[in-house]
């Protein structure tokens, strides 16, 4: 069992918390738990699985904090948190998560700003943030994602306007319509929301 390299639990009818014990599955690259009725916290222990590629824990009833440590997951490609009760803020230790492509943390109650060096994550194709409780501005850093083509920032406290660095952003399709961000990227085809100006 502890060599174990893939655990796919998605789409049932689990109850209980996540266990920590999860950890000493050394070997594990994948894990999905979506679509159950887990609760309980993320186990920083999770944090010990240095192998894994994929976590999906979207559509439970997670709550409390994402752990910090999750940011040691060298080889994680894909994150999805989407869809629990989880808050807190988003962890500047999530920046170092190089090989990342997917961050998917919509529909929870995510406090806070969005952390500057989620502009480090050069391979992030998508970051979902909408439906949480995000203030402050946007990071003028998240317009050096080359690869990021999609966006979205619906239904937060967000302010200010898209910062300049988002016009060579020509393949994002970026949205903020429910956020009260004034645009004025022009040349962007893909943002919609507030008209620009």
């Amino acid at each position: 069992m502890l060599s174990l390299k893939r655990l796919n639990l998605d789409v049932n009818s689990m109850t209980g918390t996540i266990p920590s014990e999860l950890s000493m599955l050394s070997s594990l690259t994948w894990l999905d738990l979506d679509f159950n009725s887990i609760s309980g916290t993320i186990p920083s222990e999770l944090g010990l699985l240095l192998s894994l590629t994929w976590l999906d824990l979207s559509d439970n009833s997670i709550t409390g904090k994402i752990p910090i440590e999750l940011g040691l997951l060298s080889f994680l490609a894909d994150l999805d948190l989407d869809v629990n009760s989880i808050s807190g803020t988003i962890p500047t230790e999530l920046g170092m998560l190089s090989l990342l492509t997917w961050l998917d943390l919509d529909n929870n109650s995510i406090t806070g700003t969005i952390p500057s060096e989620l502009g480090i994550l050069s391979l992030l194709t998508d970051l979902d943030l909408d439906v949480n409780l995000i203030h402050g501005t946007i990071p003028s850093e998240l317009g050096q994602l080359s690869s990021l083509t999609w966006l979205d920032l619906d239904n937060n406290s967000i302010t200010g306007s898209l910062p300049t660095e988002f016009c060579l952003l020509t393949n994002t399709a970026i949205y903020y319509d429910e956020s009260k961000i004034s645009c004025f990227c022009v040349d962007n085809s893909y943002i919609t929301g507030t008209p620009c100006t």
